[in-house]
C-alpha cells in the first residue's frame, strides 16, 4: 500500500483524466465522501458509469489505479480505443507532481 493518500478532488481530477479521448464527468458525493464517474463519447452518449468509488477504493493511489485500470478495460472490451494511460506521479501529500 502506498503512503500517499489522495483527496476527494485529485481522485476525481486523475479519473477525469484516465479515459481520453473520451470525456469523463465526475460527481462528488458529499454524504458519503465518494464520488462517480461517467465516461461519454464524442456524441455526448454515455458508454460507461461507475456509480460509487468509495473512499476506500480511491484514497490508496494503486487502489484508485486498478480501479480505472478496470473501467478502462470494461470501455476496450466494448470497442473503445482510449489512449495509454499510466498514473501520474504523486507527491507525498497526494498532490499530482508536474511532469
Amino acid at each position: 500500500m502506498s503512503l500517499t493518500s489522495l483527496s476527494l478532488d485529485n481522485a476525481m481530477h486523475l479519473a477525469s483524466e484516465a479515459f481520453l479521448p473520451y470525456g469523463c464527468i465526475t460527481s462528488a458525493n458529499p454524504d458519503d465522501d465518494s464520488f462517480s464517474l461517467t465516461v461519454m463519447n464524442g456524441a455526448g452518449e454515455e458508454v460507461l458509469r461507475v456509480a460509487d468509488i468509495t473512499h476506500g477504493r480511491y484514497c490508496d493511489p494503486d487502489r484508485l489505479t486498478r480501479e480505472l485500470q478496470q473501467a478502462r478495460q470494461e470501455l476496450e472490451q466494448l470497442g473503445c480505443r482510449l489512449d495509454p494511460w499510466t498514473m501520474p506521479l504523486l507527491r507525498d501529500d497526494g498532490v499530482v507532481a508536474s511532469h
